[in-house]
This record gives structure tokens, sequence and C-alpha cells, in this order.
């Protein structure tokens, strides 16, 4: 059995290493479709993993309310301090409820004072979500001068981790308080949506907690509950809150109805839903942390079509080149070989070239993860292959990938004629068929992805030089971070940069615009009753200067001013904000009903302080700090010579904050930064594309070799004839261009079809016309011409007298 199985690796070896070019062609093609799987295969499992570490995560779920105004449907993830409560109490099948709201605290132990990324929440909170504590447990947060701390925050304050009892002081809405450290956060896990370094309980979050109880129009922080069964069910909780809304939101129908706005499919105005946990990362509602939910299913797909590429050339290869072996199979069926032991032996050398070429994949792939993860700003690791249901899933593609794309060919040539392959005329009566099928839809899916790429770049091209109604060029963003609180960074700046005679302006905000070097692009929102109505409106905390650092347009009333002691209670509000309270010549001057009243003094012009997928929404600055800390400063700097500037602000700021992690960025990067998920997404369709062409002109290449080869002495006697070398080149190109015309006609509709389901996410976007699906085809039309008449050249120059000798 031994020598059998020798021999049989033997004979397969020797016969791998007789066509040297096909095997070469066969394994860089399908190593490099492994490698590419691998990595698109890590990263989508990675984006499909995101909050799967809580053991709940099937009873969780972010409430939300949906509405659908003339103006378009709206979504609103905000909510009153009494809803809460509320609805946990009257909704049997809520188990649990935490609020969810965000604030600046500062916490200083001793000398040590650090800002906080800090959330507010309620005892249910760490009861509800798995997150791991180093020290302490899930009732943390029972006791109401309570607070839980990550494992840095506990070494930056304390030196140490075993902190638990220790107490703590938290500038909280502008004023020290002493909390007790309950429980201390081991780091939090990678593919966590929620992020914070801290935790206190959700009655610090507002000044005079109690007034706000009864106070069902300021919303200001989202809420997630806990079914009580044992999966969240969304319907059930829909119909279960319908009495709900129509006891405390009885006004806001009234007037959705009032302002003709459309009731959904179960006649409600204003309806209480819940996003599942499991979808709170990736979803299509703009709401909770994610993108669109189609992502990891585009890599996926995108995986699998480079694995179809190369496994169609892979059949195609293999049935082109069994003429090659016409003899051996017909001496080996003449010596007694059944068809299934013919099967098995081609089978098998197929087998081995895919397992070779499986583990080149996973050398590449191991070789390229460190580039991969820098460009795409992933922390993925190889070993994530082999965890869970991941090595399964990949090893059962990797069989039906052997399976199909060696057993076809093998099965095909197993059962040809005997005495035809014995004269060396091979004939599959499929093989023709089936080979121009596979290299149109190979070329199908090139057009696709080139297409693909060209709109991609172009919409991204676009949002780069769109004009965002802000001074982005000559803006230096820098984030506060952890080590120094927002205020005393902001007055020291200021202190410091005062001599710089590059500067021009210095202020700050709790919200950055575009994602910084932190990554952040979190806004805070507020809701209020106006007029019998709720406005809705992005919450900014600015500092003086705001305006004019930022190069903001005011179009009336006046801006803050150290002038005007009242101006902590008073705000700033855009075009669109005007619009919503009656207009700007009505509402300036006028009082608004958030805290104790506020008066707008100003209106900006709009501008786009979200990315570009979102139209402008009504916002409000305000600039009393006890609402919330300065977390961003913002440097204006003169035009000449901008890279020295960010070097000359970057040293001030590390003389301010020595510690400081994360460095000072320009506005337009931050604003490209907002569309990194699509650039990743980009640059794998870029690549992808590439990995199509590619491979599919290293099968082209072999098919037309062997096309060639088979119809030399044709090409000698045309030659005799007096055929010319360009009629030759083009009779030997025509049917693969042919193929090439088809797979355009199939894939462009296609790629239009995509791309605008992809663009329809942007509020601002490009058109795609036929330019770009002109273009696409062309370049995989030139690719393939190439491919083919570096042939077809040698073919026609080769001398008649060669290939007629013989005859």
């Amino acid at each position: 059995m031994r020598t059998m199985l020798r021999n049989f690796l033997n004979i397969t070896f020797r016969n791998l290493r007789k066509r040297t070019v096909f095997t070469a062609i066969h394994i860089l093609g399908l190593s490099v479709a492994f490698a590419a799987a691998i990595l698109l295969f890590l990263t989508a499992m990675f984006e499909l993993s995101f909050d799967d570490f809580h053991e709940n995560r099937d009873r969780i779920g972010l409430v939300y309310d949906v509405s659908n105004p003339t103006s378009g449907k709206e979504y609103g993830e905000t909510k009153p301090v009494p809803f809460g409560p509320a609805l946990k109490a009257e909704l049997p099948a809520v188990e649990r409820m935490s609020r969810f709201g965000n604030g600046g605290v500062v916490l200083r132990k001793g000398d040590k004072q650090f800002a906080a990324s800090t959330k507010f929440v309620d005892p249910d909170f760490l009861h509800m979500f798995s997150f791991r504590l180093h020290r302490g447990s899930a009732s943390a947060l029972d006791a109401l001068d309570n607070i839980v701390i990550s494992e840095t925050m506990a070494k930056n304050l304390f030196g140490r981790t075993d902190v638990v009892g220790e107490s703590v002081e938290a500038q909280i809405n502008g004023q020290w308080q002493n909390k007790v450290v309950a429980a201390v956060m081991a780091t939090l896990p990678a593919n966590s949506s929620l992020t914070f370094n801290t935790l206190l309980r959700f009655e610090h979050m507002v000044p005079d907690y109690h007034s706000y109880l009864d106070k069902w129009g300021h919303a200001n922080h989202s809420v997630f509950i806990q079914w009580a069964g044992d999966k969240l069910d969304p319907v059930a909780f829909n119909r279960q809150a319908r009495p709900f809304m129509a006891t405390h939101y009885k006004g806001e129908i009234a007037n959705l109805k009032r302002d003709g706005a459309a009731p959904d499919e179960n006649g409600e105005y204003l309806a209480l839903k819940v996003l599942p946990m499991s979808e709170y990362h990736l979803n299509s509602l703009g709401i909770g942390g994610g993108g669109p939910p189609m992502f990891p299913w585009m890599l996926l797909l995108i995986a699998g079509l480079i694995l179809f590429i190369a496994g169609s050339n892979f059949v195609n290869l293999s049935l082109a080149g069994s003429f090659m072996r016409s003899r051996e199979i017909g001496m080996r069926k003449t010596l007694g070989g059944r068809p299934w032991q013919l099967m098995a032996q081609l089978w098998a050398e197929s087998l081995l070239v895919c397992i070779f070429a499986l583990t080149l994949g996973g050398v590449l792939a191991w070789a390229l993860l460190p580039q991969y993860n820098a460009n795409m700003n992933y922390s993925l690791a190889i070993g994530q292959l082999f965890t869970g249901w991941n090595f399964p899933i990949f090893f059962v593609v990797f069989l039906l990938l052997t399976a199909i794309a060696g057993g076809y060919p093998a099965w095909s040539m197993a059962r040809v004629n005997t005495i035809q392959t014995l004269k060396g005329k091979l004939q599959l009566s499929t093989g023709g068929g089936l080979r121009n099928v596979l290299t149109v839809v190979q070329f199908a899916i090139a057009v696709v992805l080139i297409i693909g790429t060209l709109v991609m770049s172009s919409q991204l091209h676009y949002l780069h030089t769109r004009p965002l109604g802000f001074n982005k060029t000559e803006v230096i963003s820098i984030p506060v971070g952890d080590e120094i609180d927002g205020e005393t960074a902001l007055k020291r700046m200021r202190a410091a940069l005062a001599s710089l005679p590059q500067v021009e302006s210095v202020s700050g905000s709790d919200i950055n615009i575009g994602r910084g070097t932190d990554g952040s692009s979190a806004t805070s929102r507020l809701g209020f009753g106006y007029e019998d109505r709720t406005i809705r409106t992005h919450w900014l905390r600015v500092d003086y200067d705001y305006l004019s650092t930022l190069d903001l347009q005011l179009v009336a009333g006046r801006d803050f001013s150290r002038d005007f002691a009242t101006d902590t209670n008073a705000v700033l509000i855009n075009e669109q904000m005007a619009a919503q309270l009656g207009g700007i010549e009505k509402i300036l001057g006028q009082t608004i009903p958030i805290n104790d009243g506020m008066q707008v003094i100003g209106v900006v012009k709009d501008y786009n302080f979200k990315d570009l997928r979102q139209q402008i929404e009504p916002l409000t600055m305000f600039i009393n700090p006890n609402e919330f800390a300065v977390e961003y400063l913002f440097v204006k700097v003169r035009p000449e010579n901008l890279a020295a500037s960010l070097a000359a602000v970057e040293a001030v700021w590390k003389k301010v904050n020595p510690r400081a992690t994360d460095g000072a960025s320009y506005l337009d990067e931050n604003t490209d930064n907002q569309y990194r998920r699509d650039r990743r997404f980009t640059n794998i369709i870029i690549s992808g594309a590439a990995l199509a062409i590619l491979i599919s002109c290293m099968g082209l290449f072999a098919i037309a070799l062997l096309s060639i080869n088979r119809r030399v002495k044709e090409i000698g006697i045309r030659k005799v004839l007096g055929a010319s070398v360009s009629g030759i080149i083009l009779l030997l190109s025509r049917d693969f261009m042919k193929m090439v015309v088809i797979a355009f006609a199939i894939g462009a509709p296609i790629a239009w079809w995509l791309a605008n389901k992809w663009l329809e996410s942007f509020a601002y976007r490009i058109d795609v016309h036929a330019g770009l699906l002109l273009l696409g085809g062309f370049m995989v039309l030139m690719v393939a011409l190439a491919t083919v008449i570096t042939q077809s050249l040698r073919a026609a120059l080769a001398n008649p007298v060669e290939s007629l000798r013989d005859e």
C-alpha cells in the first residue's frame, strides 16, 4: 500500500513538473486568490463579531422612535429623563433598562488630573452588558456615589489597579464631588460598539436631576433595554409600546397628524421601536455605532468572486490542457485503468495543487497582514482564522472549491473515447462551451469591480473637494484626551500660542469636526418642546472665538462675547434650526425652553458639521462650561507653510500636556477620515478588481497559448498563402475579444445598479454616467487585448517552415 501511494505521488509530481507553465499559473492564481480571500474573510468576520461577547446580546436593544413628517422619515434615538424608568415600569416584558448618556467629566487624585470618557448609566447597565470587570462586581453602581473606571484610568490616577474602595474626585457639571471606586474594568474588546473608560450613575448627568423627572420634552440620552424572553422581539415590543406612546406623546402625535405626517403600516404616527444589539454596529438607520449592514457581506462576496475566478481558471486550464495528456489517458485506459481510477489520479493532482496553493496563500496573507492592518485601520491576526466557526467555514469553502474545480475536469477527462485519445485527438463535448462561459463570467466580474472602483474613487474625490462651509485647510484640531481637563488645556494653549505669529485664533468644543486622530465623530443631540411640537437639534458646546476660528458666517445677530456675562445662558443656532423655530426674524432674540431658558443671540450660516451622507441638520451652540467640557481645541493658523505651523502648535501642545497620546491634525484630514470605511471598501474593491483582472488574464494567457499551439499548422499555411501579420493577430484575437465585449454587456448594467445603490447612502453624490461605464469596459478590453496579442504576435512572426516541416 505504501509503495502504491509512493508511486501515485511520484506520477503526480512528474505530471505537474512536465507542465511547468500551467502548474505555475494554477498555483500562483489560486494562492493569490486564497490570500485575498483569507484577508477579506477575517475582516468580514471581525465586523460581524461586534458586541458578540455580551452574554445577553440577543435580549438587548436600543430604543428609538420613527415618524414620517412631510420632510421625510425621521429616527429619534435621544430620550427624555423620565422615559426609561416609565418604559420599564409600564412594559412588563422590559426586564432591565439603562439610560446611556455622554458627559464631560474630569477625575482628580491628589495632583493628578485627567479628562475621562464618561458614560452616565443606570444600575442595570453592568448586569445587561458583559463588560469584564478586573475588580468589583456588576452591582458596582448600586450606590449613587460609586464610580467604575478602566484599568488604564486606575493606573493613571493611582499607579495601580487594586483600587476598589479608594476615593477619587470627579468634576461633574462644574462641581467637584467625591466618588468611591466600586469596580475596575478590563480593557474593552476591540469589537465593542460602546466605548468609555468611566461609568457614573445617570443621576449625575444633568444638574438638579429631580427637576427633570417630569420633563418629557428635554431629550439628551439613549436608552437600552433587556427583554424578558429568550430573545428580543422587536415586533412584540412595538405592539406593547403603543399604549405607552399614546399616553406620553399624545401632544406630539397630534401635531404630526396636524402637520400632514404619514402614518406607518400600523397606523402609527410616532412608533416606538427597538434596534437589536446584534444590529447596533451595522444598520441602515444612521443610529447606533455602525455603518451599512451590507459591508461585511460585500467583503465576503468579493472574496467569493475572487475564488470563483481562480476556480474557473483552474477548470479552464485543466480542460484546455487536457489534449496535452490525451495519449497518456488513452494508454492508461488501454492497460486496464478504470474511469474512477483515472478520475482519482487526475483529481488528486488537482488536490495537491490546491493544498500547495492554500499553504502558499496562507503564508502570503500572514506576510501582508501588517500592511493590510495599517492601510485598513484594523488589528486582525492570522490566528483569528482558527477561532470559533471561522476555520470550519473556510475549510468547507476550500473543500467545495477543490471538489468542483478539480473534480469536474477529472470527471470529463476520465470518460472520453479511448481510440480518440490514443490518436492524440481528445475532444471534450462540453469543454469549449463551458470554457467560454467561464471566461465571460470572469471578465464580467472584472468589469463590475473596475466600474465600481471608478465610481467609488470619483465619489470620494467629490467628497474631498466639495465646500463644507468652514475653513478646513488652515484649522488644526487637537484632542484634549484623558491627561488634562479641557478648560485648563484651552486656557494654557491660548496663553502659550499668543506669542506665535502664525497663530490667528484659538477656540474649543466638546465635539470634533470629522474624525480626528482619536477617531471621534460623535455629536450630542437634544430634544425639547416648542409651540406644541418637539424640536430636535444637535447640541454643541463651543468656546469664545469659535466662529472666527472656523470662518463660520454669521447671518444675523451677534457672536458670543466676553463682554456679555449672560452669554452663558445664550445660544447660537444654524439656519436649519432657525427654520424649525419659525424663521430668523421670529426667533432672533427670543428665549427657547432649554435648561431654564436660553436666548437666541445669533444665527450661523449652515455648514456640514457631519459627513456628506447626511443633509445639514438643526444645530445649537452654547458656551456654558458646566454643561459639557471642552474636549477638542481648534487653532487657526496663517496659510503660509502649514506643515511648519502644525509642528509649532504640536510642540506647544506637548509642553502644555506632556503625556498627550493623540496628535494634532488639520480639519481637512479629519473630514477625509470620515470616509475611512468607504476608503477601505474602495481599496478592497480596487485590490479585488486588480486581482480579478490579473487572475483572469493569467487564465486567458494560458488558454490563448494552448489555442495558438493547436492552430500552429493552420497559421503556417495561412502565412504561406500570404496572410499578413495583422490579419493573423486579428484572427487569433477576435474570439477572445468577443467574449470580453459580451462580458461588458453583462457586467455594466450590474455595476450601474450596484453603484447607485451604494450612492443612495450619500445626501451629496455624483451621477453614474455612461462615460464611467465605457471607461471601465475599455480598461478591461485593453488589458485582455494586450494579454492575447503577446501570444498572437509571437505566432504571427514565427517561421512557417518550422510549423510545416513534418507535413
